[in-house]
C-alpha cells in the first residue's frame, strides 16, 4: 500500500514540477526545452530526486542550464508546496539524465559502421 502511495506523490510532483518550469520560472538561464523525465521520493519524504533532460545541441550549455536548475532548487521546493499538499515538501536533488544523447551517440556509432545491407528476392 505504501508503494501505490509513493507512485502517486511522485506523480503529483512531476506533474506540479513540469508545471512550475513551463509557466512560472522566468530565470533566462533556463530557457530550452527542459523535461522531467522521472521523480523518486524517499519513502520518508524527505528527499527527491528528478532526473531532468535538458535538449541543446551545445553541451556547455546543456551544462550551464543544468547548474541553472540546481541554484533555483530552493525557489522550486517553495513553488512546489504551494501546488502540492504533503505534510513535508522534500529536498530537491536534480539530476542529469543523459539517457537521450547516449542513445544518439550508439544510433551515430551504428551508422558509421559499413555494414552492406542484404538483397532479400522472395519469390515464393
Amino acid at each position: 500500500m505504501q508503494e501505490v502511495r509513493l507512485q502517486r506523490i511522485n506523480s503529483e510532483i512531476k506533474r506540479a514540477l513540469a508545471s512550475i518550469l513551463a509557466e512560472e520560472i522566468h530565470d533566462p538561464r533556463l530557457t530550452g526545452l527542459i523535461s522531467i523525465v522521472n521523480v523518486n521520493t524517499t519513502n520518508d519524504l524527505s528527499h527527491c530526486t528528478i532526473m531532468v533532460s535538458i535538449y541543446d545541441k551545445d553541451k556547455k550549455e546543456v551544462i550551464k542550464k543544468f547548474n541553472a536548475l540546481q541554484h533555483s532548487a530552493g525557489f522550486i521546493r517553495k513553488l512546489l508546496a504551494s501546488k502540492v499538499d504533503l505534510r513535508i515538501t522534500p529536498e530537491l536533488h536534480f539530476k542529469l539524465d543523459e539517457g537521450f544523447e547516449n542513445s544518439e551517440k550508439m544510433n551515430k556509432l551504428i551508422d558509421s559502421l559499413n555494414i552492406p545491407k542484404e538483397n532479400k528476392n522472395n519469390n515464393d
